[in-house]
């Protein structure tokens, strides 16, 4: 295989040879292009391909999978439906999330309760629309994949409801009802997380 061939089936799989480095601004291209025509491009068949570990689960990755039930509150009141704490040389993607209301005296989309995933107590960042879910995002035994929001290391990540008193009825009547919750995901070690990282 000529050295021109092996720049070009690198190039159509985003490879770069060792030495090269990381980058997203073409020089790949250029680097590639000036190593084929001095003879030093390495066969790609031999290049491991690095996907970004927000998109790709790695060889070693660690399974998020974690649901649980809690009474509805009060009215007025917040619960704590499901927590979990990212663990120190770890981050993560969650890619899956469900939630659910078990019993009577609530109407979907209404606003009558109230979830919210939050990371140390705010919406996570990129992923604000979770800040108010009117609805349920499916069951914890089918849970949605949604487009996806990271996590890192020593952040608490929460799955709250509200028993909503501004809502059209005034909230939910408490008789017993449960509120469901899961987050679905990977974590992945830290030293290989990618220097521009995205929130």
């Amino acid at each position: 295989m000529s050295a021109l061939h092996r720049f070009r089936t690198a190039a159509s799989f985003g490879r770069r040879p060792p030495g090269m480095g990381a980058a997203s601004d073409g020089s790949a291209a250029i680097e590639m292009a000036t190593a084929a025509a001095e003879g030093t491009l390495q066969d790609p068949v031999n290049v491991k391909l690095h996907w970004p570990p927000r998109l790709f689960k790695p060889q070693n990755w660690e399974n998020i999978d974690l649901d649980t039930y809690a009474l509805v509150p009060a009215v007025g009141s917040t619960v704590i439906i499901l927590s979990y704490v990212v663990p120190p040389g770890r981050n993560g993607i969650i890619e899956k999330v469900a939630n659910n209301f078990v019993g009577g005296g609530w109407v979907e989309g209404t606003g009558d309760f109230i979830w919210r995933i939050l990371v140390d107590g705010a919406p996570p960042p990129g992923a604000t629309s979770y800040d108010s879910i009117l609805a349920s995002l499916g069951n914890p035994a089918s849970p949605t994949r949604v487009a996806g929001f990271r996590i890192f290391e020593n952040q608490v990540l929460t799955f709250v409801g509200f028993n909503n008193p501004a809502g059209p009825n005034g909230g939910v009547v408490v008789a017993g009802q449960r509120v469901g919750a899961r987050f679905s995901g990977y974590n992945y070690p830290t030293d290989i997380e990618e220097a521009d990282i995205w929130i």
